[in-house]
């Protein structure tokens, strides 16, 4: 028979269990609709615009925004390219 100790253990063990499986499951979820939604901005440029707009409020970690630094400026270039072929017309 178990001690309350080992009971108390064993469910401990079945939560972090648990939980790391939520949480595997939630950074899937975000890393598939991320790669969606960075698929769409680079050729719709008010999504792009909308990830720019944001980005800062949202990714506050200085090595985040140094790591997304490229992909900003490449949503920028999507951004002009809008720009400039509304003025052309």
């Amino acid at each position: 028979m178990l001690t309350i100790e080992q009971k108390l253990a064993r469910n401990e063990a079945e939560r972090n269990r648990l939980m790391a499986k939520k949480n595997s499951l939630e950074n899937g979820q975000k890393i598939i609709i991320g790669g969606m939604f960075l698929s769409l901005a680079k050729s719709n440029a008010g999504i792009a615009k909308f990830i720019i707009d944001n980005a800062s409020t949202h990714v506050t970690r200085a090595a985040d925004l140094k790591r997304i630094a490229p992909l900003l400026d490449e949503l920028k270039q999507v951004v002009a390219r809008n720009k400039n072929e509304d003025n052309s017309l």
